[in-house]
């Protein structure tokens, strides 16, 4: 199943009825297109029935920021990161630009929206985990980007919606 548009912003999804011996889970696989960038590079077993209602709530709450939302690429999508993975621990985290279902970040690849209040930026990228920091690498990353209108995102959240959960 395509909810969107894979040359902008599109969820690719379907339940792999080997993958499941009950409906429990609902295993298949979740991929994300981001101008026509697909995330995580390999096909990866997604629990649709929860990362399908992650996704859904996320993208109902998609967080304003008309100065995240200006920012160059890279800059932006690293100043996310920064947020919602802050480097102080003792530090409050902010998940509100992050729609990264679980089973992308297990695989280092993160997907951030932002919105002006009128369009969504969502950035897309996947990363080198460097184990002596503890943290990914930002430098030199490429960022998929994407601009989609809010109506657009409501259209995929519909979408999400209709999800068929049969195995």
């Amino acid at each position: 199943m395509i909810i969107g548009d894979p040359y902008k912003f599109a969820i690719l999804s379907g339940v792999i009825n080997e993958w499941n011996i009950d409906d429990t889970f609902c295993n298949g696989v979740l991929l994300f297109c981001v101008n026509g960038d697909i995330y995580p590079k390999e096909v990866v077993t997604a629990t649709l029935r929860c990362e399908i209602e992650y996704l859904k709530q996320k993208l109902r709450s998609l967080a304003i920021d008309k100065r995240l939302y200006a920012l160059p690429p890279q800059q932006a999508f690293a100043e996310i990161y920064g947020i919602t993975f802050p480097e102080d621990t003792d530090s409050d985290n902010e998940d509100c630009f992050d729609i990264t279902p679980a089973s992308l970040s297990d695989h280092n690849c993160f997907v951030f929206a932002v919105c002006n209040g009128v369009n969504v930026r969502v950035l897309a990228s996947e990363l080198a985990y460097e184990m002596e920091n503890g943290r990914h690498k930002l430098q030199d990353i490429a960022v998929s980007e994407t601009f989609v209108s809010v109506s657009e995102v409501k259209g995929i959240i519909s979408g999400l919606e209709n999800f068929p959960f049969i195995i």
